[in-house]
C-alpha cells in the first residue's frame, strides 16, 4: 500500500509538470481535486511526498489506573470484567484498552478449566492410587475393561472468561466448580477397550439402580465382551466410586462372575476412567 500510494503520489507531480490541470490529474487517477492539491502543495513545500511523522496519542490510564487493573484481575481473574473495571475506576477509555492493559501484563483470555471439588483426603488418595499402578505394564491396561455411565445434560450455563498466564490453566484460581442445569437429556452406559468400543445404550428414563444395573452388566456389558474381547477367563473392570456400583445386588454379581476383577477407585474425580475423554468427546460434538 505504501508503494502504490509512492506511485500516485509522483504520477500527480508528473503530470502537473507536463501541464495537466488538478481538475484534469484528479480524473485519470480515479482521485479527488483535494488530493491532488494537497500533494502538490506539500511536494512546493517540502520536496517530499511522504506522510507528515505522526505523534502517538497519550495513554488515557495512569500507571496508579494501570496498577488498580493489575489488582482487580489478580484478585479475581474469573469474574474480572473490563466495564466493571471501567465504572468503578471511572475511566475515560474503551474495553479494549483493558484488555489491552491485560495482554502487557502476559494476560490472555482463556476458557477456564472445570472439576469437581476434591478434599484433602481425596487428594491423598488419588496419589495413592496414581502410585499403585503407575508402573503397570502396557499388557496389564489391554487387559482392562472401563465401564461407566454417563447422563448428559442440557445446560443454560453462559460462557466464562479467565485472564491467566500460559501455562496456568489448572492453577486453583483459575478453575470453576462444575455445575449442572438439572435438565436431563440422556442417559447412557457404555465401555472401552484396547481393542475396541464396546454397545452404547440408553439407560432409560428414572434413576439407575443397583438393580437395573446388574441388567446392563448382564445384557451390554457381558455381550460386548465376548464380541470385543473374545472373553479371555480372566480381564479386570475399571468402573468409578459410584455407590451403586458398591450396592449388594452388584458385589453379589461379581461374586457370580469371578472372571471379572474389580480394580479399585478412588471417591471423587471420575477423570482416572479412561472412558471419560470418550464421554467427553461425545459432549463437544454434541454442542
Amino acid at each position: 500500500m505504501m508503494k502504490q500510494s509512492e506511485i500516485y503520489r509522483g504520477s500527480i507531480i508528473s503530470l502537473h509538470r507536463v501541464g495537466r490541470t488538478n481538475a484534469q490529474i484528479a480524473m485519470q487517477l480515479h482521485i479527488s481535486k483535494p488530493t491532488v492539491s494537497r500533494w502538490l502543495q506539500r511536494h512546493k513545500d517540502t520536496g517530499k511526498l511522504t506522510d507528515k511523522p505522526r505523534t502517538n496519542r497519550p495513554p488515557c490510564t495512569t500507571s496508579e489506573q494501570d496498577q488498580q487493573i493489575r489488582s482487580a484481575v489478580e484478585r479475581n481473574p474469573l469474574l474480572t470484567s473490563s466495564l466493571r473495571i471501567i465504572e468503578h475506576q471511572n475511566l475515560r477509555c474503551t474495553q479494549q484498552t483493558v484488555h489491552n492493559r491485560f495482554y502487557a501484563m502476559n494476560l490472555h483470555g482463556r476458557k477456564p478449566a472445570r472439576r469437581h471439588h476434591l478434599t484433602e483426603a481425596n487428594r491423598e488418595k488419588r496419589l495413592e492410587y496414581a502410585l499403585k499402578f503407575c508402573e503397570k505394564a502396557a499388557s496389564f491396561w489391554e487387559n482392562v475393561v472401563f465401564l461407566e455411565e454417563k447422563t448428559f445434560y442440557s445446560t443454560d450455563r453462559k460462557a466464562t472468561k479467565v485472564w491467566r498466564k500460559n501455562g496456568t490453566r489448572y492453577d486453583a484460581q483459575h478453575v470453576v466448580s462444575d455445575g449442572r442445569s438439572g435438565r436431563i437429556g440422556a442417559a447412557l452406559f457404555g465401555g472401552v477397550h484396547a481393542s475396541g468400543v464396546g454397545e452404547l445404550t440408553d439407560i432409560g428414563p428414572g434413576h439407575i439402580t443397583g438393580v437395573k444395573y446388574v441388567k446392563l452388566l448382564e445384557e451390554v456389558f457381558l455381550p460386548s465382551v465376548r464380541l470385543l474381547y473374545l472373553y479371555p477367563s480372566q480381564f479386570f473392570l475399571l468402573q468409578d466410586n459410584s455407590p451403586i456400583h458398591n450396592a449388594e445386588v452388584v458385589k453379589n454379581w461379581f461374586k457370580a462372575h469371578p472372571e471379572i476383577n474389580v480394580l479399585p477407585h478412588p471417591p471423587g474425580y471420575p477423570d482416572l476412567n479412561p472412558i471419560e475423554h470418550v464421554w467427553a468427546a461425545m459432549e463437544k460434538t454434541s454442542q
